[in-house]
């Protein structure tokens, strides 16, 4: 009987582990496309540690909707907007299906984003 207990006690503890990781690993997907999905203010736009941001750039918001679209709001009142998707492996953000950002960072409050601007160079931009 007390065998019994014991195999019933370790069997529980082994489901409730089990199920633990299950939801866990099924729920990371969504909560990776969660941490895009919000309104980011530009933090800063470099090329090689120096700042690039024009003055309409500074302070930009980029909106990153759960509908798969986006809208960027400059300094200078000019909107762009388009369409955006994460890669299943959340290392890539690709906007308007063309251009295509590593992703560097992603956490409930940072992002940021790298993408080789033809012979200007590798471009990353961080948003608060």
């Amino acid at each position: 009987m007390k065998n019994m207990k014991k195999i019933s006690f370790l069997l529980l503890i082994a489901i409730v582990a089990l199920s633990g990781f299950l939801v866990t690993s099924c729920e990371k997907e969504a909560t990776e496309t969660n941490m895009i999905v919000r309104r980011w203010t530009l933090a800063s736009k470099t090329i090689v540690g120096a700042s690039v941001a024009t003055d309409c750039e500074k302070l930009s918001v980029w909106n990153f909707k759960s509908d798969g679209t986006y809208a960027i709001y400059d300094s200078c009142d000019k909107t762009s907007t388009g369409t955006w998707s994460l890669a299943a492996d959340a290392k890539t953000l690709t906007l308007d299906g063309s251009s295509a950002y590593a992703v560097i960072e992603s956490t409930i409050s940072t992002l940021v984003i790298e993408l080789q601007v033809g012979s200007t160079g590798l471009t990353r931009w961080s948003f608060n």
